[in-house]
C-alpha cells in the first residue's frame, strides 16, 4: 500500500478519462479535477496545516473570550462582555442589556454568542454588531475575493432585515474616516436560527485595516432578544463552515487588543490615592485602562483597601508593554506603604481595541 501525498495549490493538465486528480486548494480544501477540466464539489472540514486555525481573520469571532461585565444597551458604540465586538442600537433605547450568551449550540458551533437582551426600542429600532481587523492582518488579503458569515437568531416576532456591511479606513488602524467596500442584506424569520453571509468580489486595497458592521432592522420592539455568533471573514469566495479556534489560541489572539493586568503592586502615596506598576508585554498599541470594578489591596501585614469606586484616576506612563497610573478613592492609607492587589474585587484591563 502506498501512501497519497497531496500538494497545495491549482494542477496543471487534467487526468485520463475514469479519473480523478485530487488537489488542496488555496482556501484548505480538498478539491478534485476530472479529465474535461471541471472541479468536482470541494471535501468539507479538509484544511491544511495550521489554516484552519488562522484562516478568520475576525479575532473572538468565536464570542467565548470575555473580559467585561454585562453593560446597558446604548446608542453609542460599545464594548461589552464579547471581547473586540462593540454593539450600538438604533432610534431610542428605553431597555436592554449587552451579555455573553452561552449554551446556545444550536446557533454557534462555539456555543457562545453576543447576545442583546431584553432591548426595548422606539422610532427606526436598529441592533448593530461591529468587528475591526488591524492594518497588518487585513492586508494579506487584499485585492482578493472574500467572504463574510454569521449566525444569528431574534424573537422579535416577524421577518427583520439584516444589512451587512464592510468597509475600511482611509487610514491605518484609524476608522474616524471609511469607505464602503461591499453591503448586502438577509432576511431572517422570527425564531429561526440564520446563517447571514456577504460574498465580495474584491476587497480592493484594503491595507489599511477591515471594518465589518451587522445591523438588525427591527423597528420598534420590546423586551426582545437579539444573537450573533461564528463572525467569520476569510478569504475566497466559499462560506467555509466556522471552526472555532482551541480556547487557549483565541485568548493569546485577544491580548493583543484587550488584557486584564493581575498581581498589581502599588505604593501608597496619600490617604486615598496610590501608585500602581502595570505590565501587559506586546500590545497593539499603547493602550488604555479601565477597572473593571472597585479594584481591592492590601498591605500585607493589618488591614486591606478598597476602592470606594472603580477609577483609574491618572496615567503617568504607558507604553505597548508596561505603564504606571494613580488609583484613588481610597480612604486610610499610609503613605509609603507597598500595597498587593487582593484576589477579590476588580482588575484593570488594559484595551488597545480598534
Amino acid at each position: 500500500m502506498a501512501d497519497l501525498t497531496l500538494k497545495a495549490g491549482t494542477p496543471t493538465g487534467n487526468p485520463p478519462a475514469g479519473y480523478l486528480k485530487l488537489f488542496i486548494s488555496d482556501d484548505g480544501r480538498l478539491t478534485g479535477r476530472d479529465a474535461t477540466g471541471a472541479s468536482t464539489m470541494a471535501l468539507s472540514g479538509v484544511n491544511t496545516g495550521d489554516q484552519g486555525h488562522y484562516r478568520n481573520l475576525v479575532v473572538n469571532g468565536c464570542c467565548r473570550a470575555s473580559h467585561r461585565a454585562s453593560k446597558a444597551l446604548s446608542t453609542a458604540w460599545q464594548y461589552g462582555p464579547v471581547d473586540l465586538i462593540a454593539v450600538a442600537a438604533g432610534g431610542t433605547v428605553t431597555g436592554g442589556t449587552i451579555v455573553q450568551a452561552s449554551g446556545v449550540t444550536q446557533l454557534a458551533k462555539s456555543g457562545y454568542a453576543c447576545q442583546v437582551q431584553s432591548a426595548t426600542l422606539t422610532g427606526a429600532g436598529t441592533i448593530s454588531w461591529r468587528h475591526r481587523i488591524e492594518a497588518r492582518n487585513a492586508g494579506a488579503i487584499a485585492n482578493g475575493p472574500a467572504m463574510v458569515t454569521a449566525r444569528t437568531y431574534h424573537d422579535v416576532g416577524s421577518a427583520v432585515t439584516y444589512t451587512l456591511t464592510v468597509n475600511k479606513p482611509t487610514a491605518a488602524d484609524s476608522f474616524s474616516s471609511v469607505t464602503q467596500i461591499a453591503t448586502g442584506t438577509v432576511s431572517v424569520a422570527n425564531a429561526t436560527n440564520a446563517d447571514l453571509s456577504l460574498a465580495i468580489a474584491n476587497l480592493g486595497d484594503c491595507s489599511n485595516g477591515l471594518e465589518i458592521i451587522i445591523s438588525a432592522a427591527c423597528g420598534a420592539i420590546s423586551s426582545k432578544n437579539l444573537y450573533l455568533g461564528d463572525l467569520q471573514l476569510v478569504a475566497g469566495s466559499l462560506a467555509l463552515p466556522m471552526a472555532p479556534r482551541p480556547m487557549a489560541t483565541e485568548a493569546m489572539l485577544v491580548a493583543r487588543y484587550l488584557r486584564p493586568c493581575a498581581g498589581l503592586i502599588g505604593k501608597a502615596n496619600s490617604a486615598s490615592n496610590m501608585q500602581v506598576v502595570l505590565s501587559h508585554p506586546d500590545m497593539r498599541v499603547a493602550p488604555s485602562y479601565e477597572a473593571t470594578a472597585a479594584v481591592a489591596f492590601t498591605d500585607a501585614v493589618a488591614a486591606d483597601f478598597v476602592q470606594s469606586q472603580a477609577s483609574v484616576t491618572t496615567v503617568h506612563d504607558v507604553t505597548a508593554h508596561n505603564g504606571r497610573i494613580s488609583c484613588g478613592f481610597f480612604s486610610g492609607l499610609t503613605s509609603g506603604t507597598v500595597m498587593l492587589q487582593k484576589g477579590s474585587g476588580g482588575t484593570i484591563l488594559a484595551s488597545a481595541e480598534l
